[in-house]
C-alpha cells in the first residue's frame, strides 16, 4: 500500500475511475507516521506485551496465573504508557484462548516476512523475477514441505533477524 506502482495498478476512484495520485500515496505515508517518532516502536513493544502474556499464562501452573498482575507487569515492563488498572484487557484478547500460548508467531511471521521481502527489488515491486521465484519456491509447493525449508528453498539460506533488525533501525522519513 506503500508503492503508488503498485496501488496503480488496481486502486482507482470509485467513481471516476483515475488511479490512486502518488501524491495521496505519499499523504498516507505521512498521516501513518502523525503523533509518533515512529509508531513501528509502539507497535513493536505492544506485540511484545501480547506474546509475553500469551506465553506467560501457559508456562505455569494455572493456580499460579493472575492475568491482571502479569498484564500490568508486562505493560509496565514493555511500554512507554503505564498499565492502567481495572482494564482487564486480557478478557477481551481472543487470541488467549484461541492460540493459546503460539500468539507470539506474529512476531515471528513478522521476522520471516520481511526477510523474504528483503529478496525483492523495492525500487520496482513489480519486477516479476523474484515475484516467480518466491511463487515457484513457496506458493507452487504449499504443504509439501515443512514452511521453513520453502523459506529456506526461497531465500538460498534458512531465515534470519537481519531484515527485521535492519526494519526496526530504519529511519521514517518526515
Amino acid at each position: 500500500m506503500r508503492d503508488p506502482a503498485v496501488l496503480q495498478t488496481f486502486a482507482r476512484h470509485y467513481q471516476s475511475g483515475e488511479p490512486v495520485p502518488s501524491k495521496l500515496v505519499e499523504q498516507m505515508r505521512r498521516a501513518e507516521d502523525f503523533g509518533s517518532l515512529d509508531p513501528r516502536a509502539i507497535d513493536v513493544r505492544r506485540q511484545m506485551v501480547l506474546a509475553d502474556l500469551s506465553l506467560s499464562i501457559y508456562d505455569r501452573p494455572p493456580r499460579q496465573v493472575n492475568t491482571d498482575s502479569l498484564n500490568a507487569q508486562l505493560t509496565n515492563r514493555y511500554t512507554p504508557y503505564p498499565y492502567v488498572p481495572g482494564t482487564h484487557f486480557q478478557c477481551a484478547f481472543g487470541h488467549l484462548y484461541g492460540y493459546g500460548a503460539g500468539y507470539y508467531t506474529y512476531m515471528w511471521s513478522l521476522v520471516i516476512a520481511k526477510d523474504m521481502f528483503s529478496k525483492f527489488d523495492h525500487k520496482n515491486l513489480l519486477d516479476p523475477t523474484i515475484a516467480k521465484r518466491y511463487r515457484d519456491t513457496v506458493l507452487a509447493p504449499g504443504g509439501s514441505a515443512p514452511a521453513a525449508v520453502l523459506v529456506a528453498n526461497f531465500l538460498g539460506r534458512p531465515f534470519n533477524f537481519e531484515a527485521y533488525r535492519a526494519w526496526l533501525n530504519q529511519s521514517r522519513p518526515n
